[in-house]
């Protein structure tokens, strides 16, 4: 934040790290729950500093929907008010749901259409074989029906009825649970909210459990490591019941 008021530069985004492509290489490198916390915390410290001291700078957090669920509870401590209009707003916005294989799309070097630049293991089809609003609009694919239709799909501590704030996250990234869990539905590995916050009462983690989506949060850590890790080095080893912190 020094260097960006220094530079006079008036946009800076901070990306979350999602786990395609060269993002997979680092993934066990990931910060940890807490460590996102803080993170967090000293970019909305900053940011309310500039704007204090009246210097026009646009911040964002990118790649991470929970993050505006965790502003809202920042915000609800100071001005309740307010809090209650950006919720609004989140709601209105959706998070996830109205995103990738929605609302965003990518086409690549070669013309193969992807939800979105993350997702370029998995391709719905080529425009050099059928028109973008074909392929866009071809449910047949169960990625790109799920993507469309998230709300009847999402699994575990994520699902709508089990998250309290599903409606405003939508799920977040899809692509992060399919990288980590090999399935798109699974809840949002880099969600860092606590069982607490989002209402995932014992009695939810028992249904969550009866349905078989019990899914375990994985844990990063940054023990030295002499070639690049892989997804498989995540280990699973948080459990997303009994009120661990996710």
């Amino acid at each position: 934040f020094d260097f960006i008021e220094r530079e006079q530069i008036d946009r800076a985004c901070f990306y979350h790290l999602v786990y395609s492509g060269r993002g997979g290489q680092i993934a066990g490198d990931d910060l940890s729950r807490e460590e996102t916390r803080q993170a967090l915390d000293i970019i909305l410290e900053r940011t309310e500093d500039f704007h204090r001291r009246g210097l026009n700078k646009e911040i964002l957090t990118v790649d991470n929907h929970v993050d505006g669920i965790y502003l809202y509870m920042k915000l609800l401590a100071k001005d309740p008010a307010r809090a209650e209009k950006v919720l609004r707003l989140l709601t209105w916005n959706g998070g996830g749901m109205y995103s990738s294989g929605v609302g965003i799309a990518d086409i690549d070097f070669l013309g193969n259409v992807h939800a979105d630049q993350f997702w370029m293991h998995h391709s719905f089809g080529s425009v050099r074989e059928r028109p973008f609003s074909e392929i866009w609009t071809d449910t047949a694919d169960p990625l790109m029906a799920g993507l469309k239709n998230r709300r009847a799909k999402i699994k575990g501590r994520c699902a709508p009825g089990i998250c309290k704030w599903f409606d405003a996250c939508g799920g977040a990234m899809r692509v992060r649970a399919d990288l980590v869990y090999s399935d798109p539905w699974a809840p949002e590995p880099a969600c860092y909210l606590t069982d607490e916050e989002i209402g995932f009462t014992p009695e939810k983690q028992k249904l969550v459990r009866a349905r078989g989506e019990d899914f375990p949060m994985p844990e990063f850590s940054r023990p030295p490591r002499t070639a690049p890790p892989r997804i498989s080095d995540i280990p699973p080893s948080i459990s997303c019941t009994g009120g661990t912190e996710a």
